[in-house]
C-alpha cells in the first residue's frame, strides 16, 4: 500500500500537536508548583529562650554518719526548674528540688537547690544528661526534737523529652543527688525556749528520685 505525501503530513501535524500539549502540562504544572507555599511543621525537638519545668515522683533517701541508722526511706519527690537555652544541645538553669518521708519514727526532709545545664547528646533527639551544683539541708524530727545538716550538694541525672507539641514536653527523669559531709545539729525546742547544739559527727546525704515531669519550652 503506498502512503502518500499528504498523510505524511497529517501524522507529523498530530504528533506535533500531542508535543505541545504535554510540554504545554508539563509547564503549567511546574508553574503550579513555584506558586505554591510550602507550609513545614516545626521540629519536635525545638528549643529556644526561656524554658520551665516541675515534675513528682518517688525518692530514696538517707543520711549517713556516725549516729544514724543509715536506712534508706522511701518518700515523695518534687522539683521545680527554670533557665535559658543555650542552644538547641544546651540549656542551663536553677532547681528547687525536695523529698519527704512521714512514718512512725519522724519525718525526714531534704531540701535542695542547684545551678547547672542539661545536654542534648542529639539536637533531634529528646533525651538529655544533667548536673549540677548547689546547696542542700537535711532534716529529720519528730515531736520537739531535730536533726538538722546543711552541706553543698551535687546533682547528676537523665531524661527523656516526649513531644506533645513544639513548646511542651511530658518528661521521665532520674535524678541522683549527694551532698558533702556537713555538721549536724540538734535542735530542741518546747513552749518557752529553743536550744541548738551541735553533735560530735557530720553527715552527708543522699537521694535517689525518679518520676515525671513536664517541660515548657
Amino acid at each position: 500500500m503506498r502512503i502518500g505525501p499528504g498523510f505524511l503530513i497529517v501524522l507529523a501535524l498530530v504528533g506535533s500537536a500531542r508535543s505541545s500539549r504535554a510540554q504545554g502540562g508539563a509547564t503549567r504544572a511546574a508553574a503550579a508548583l513555584r506558586g505554591a507555599t510550602v507550609v513545614l511543621p516545626l521540629p519536635a525537638d525545638s528549643r529556644k529562650g526561656f524554658w520551665i519545668g516541675a515534675g513528682v515522683g518517688t525518692g530514696a533517701g538517707s543520711m549517713h554518719c556516725g549516729i544514724c541508722e543509715h536506712e534508706s526511706e522511701q518518700g515523695t519527690a518534687a522539683y521545680l526548674r527554670a533557665g535559658t537555652t543555650l542552644n538547641r544541645k544546651l540549656l542551663l538553669g536553677f532547681e528547687g528540688s525536695g523529698w519527704q518521708r512521714s512514718g512512725d519514727a519522724g519525718k525526714r526532709r531534704l531540701l535542695s537547690l542547684t545551678a547547672g545545664a542539661w545536654w542534648y547528646p542529639t539536637e533531634r533527639h529528646g533525651y538529655y544528661l544533667r548536673w549540677g551544683a548547689g546547696l542542700s539541708r537535711w532534716r529529720a524530727w519528730q515531736e520537739n526534737d531535730a536533726v538538722v545538716s546543711q552541706a553543698l550538694a551535687l546533682v547528676v541525672g537523665a531524661g527523656y523529652e516526649v513531644r506533645v507539641n513544639p513548646g511542651l514536653s511530658v518528661v521521665p527523669y532520674l535524678n541522683a543527688l549527694g551532698s558533702s559531709n556537713g555538721a549536724l545539729w540538734l535542735e530542741s525546742r518546747d513552749a518557752v525556749s529553743f536550744e541548738r547544739r551541735k553533735l560530735p559527727a557530720g553527715g552527708h546525704a543522699l537521694l535517689i528520685q525518679i518520676g515525671i515531669g513536664i517541660t515548657r519550652h
